[in-house]
């Protein structure tokens, strides 16, 4: 059975995991461009369920060759997610735990250069395309040059209490938020908006430097695993993540990178005070010798929102 044959939210054996009961799969082309609690979801799920998400790239799967460049946009739009996705029970105020089991790449994926684009985008005069084979959990650039996938999901988010945000921007719903931390083992928390929360998420990246310099990392369509469990005693104003070490890391973003920073921080201090029952002035000082402030995405400061994330490391 192929991936594209599965109907939207049809029940198929979970092969995946080997168990022998059965897993909604949403098809990657159940898509949306943008979070809002307009959109219609493609599937219910109760809290515990586990779901196999597929997921396009971030031009929808146009990139099939290196002639294929990045000089016109894309006719539906960029960061394509699927979704969204009802969980039955969630209300406002209630938190998303999201549970990411695996990340199972396609064999091949693409990055790119657009012209007057990125952190160099003055020297970026020329547009370029490049395939990437991904094999063994290896990337191979090219002939000579070979490192290890680090499979991440750059945007994942719920729908915000009104209007509609594209999927190419973060904010306190999730979003675009290119965070390294969102990978296999985290559990991703998210404030939950609206009744069903409306999950969406896509925008894989087989792997993607901090910082993502040229705007574009290595995308590549995907198949995700997820448990989503609902939280009713948890409080979150913007998205948090749980490592598969058992490390916290908060989130920050803003076109001025100095909000970010200060988001994340101030998120970090809120949640040593919770989680640690801790006064702000000890949480502070915590943070301050523990946590690790890190730039996720800042392709183009002072224009497009930058991405930070603050990590405080439980771990020995």
């Amino acid at each position: 059975m192929s991936l594209d044959s599965l109907s939207r939210g049809e029940e198929v054996k979970d092969t995946m995991s080997g168990n022998s009961g059965s897993c909604k799969r949403i098809s990657r082309d159940s898509k949306t461009y943008s979070f809002s609690p307009y959109h219609s979801p493609i599937a219910r799920i109760d809290p515990g369920e586990t779901l196999v998400i597929e997921t396009h790239d971030a031009r929808s799967g146009t990139v099939t060759k290196e002639t294929d460049l990045l000089d016109k946009p894309h006719p539906d739009g960029l960061n394509p997610v699927s979704g969204p996705i009802y969980v039955n029970g969630a209300v406002a105020g209630d938190v998303l735990r999201v549970e990411i089991q695996s990340i199972q790449l396609e064999k091949r994926g693409f990055t790119a250069v657009k012209t007057g684009v990125g952190l160099l985008a003055s020297r970026a005069r020329a547009f370029a395309t490049r395939r990437i084979r991904i094999d063994q959990n290896t990337v191979f650039f090219n002939q000579t040059i070979s490192f290890p996938t680090r499979p991440m999901i750059g945007t994942i988010g719920v729908a915000p209490a009104a209007g509609e945000i594209p999927s190419l921007y973060p904010g306190p719903h999730g979003g675009n938020m290119d965070n390294n931390y969102v990978s296999g083992g985290s559990k991703v928390h998210l404030p939950v908006f609206v009744p069903g929360a409306l999950l969406s998420l896509g925008d894989v990246h087989a792997c993607m430097g901090d910082g993502e310099a040229s705007m574009i990392g290595l995308d590549i369509a995907a198949e995700i695993t997820l448990r989503i469990d609902l939280m009713k005693n948890e409080h979150a104003s913007r998205p948090w993540i749980e490592t598969a070490d058992g490390d916290w890391v908060t989130t920050g973003d803003g076109v001025d990178i100095g909000v970010a920073l200060r988001t994340a921080c101030d998120e970090m201090v809120n949640l040593l005070m919770r989680r640690l029952q801790l006064s702000f002035e000890d949480a502070y000082m915590l943070a301050s010798i523990r946590a690790d402030l890190g730039i996720c995405q800042a392709c183009d400061p002072g224009n497009f929102p930058a991405t930070v994330r603050m990590c405080y490391r439980r771990a020995s």
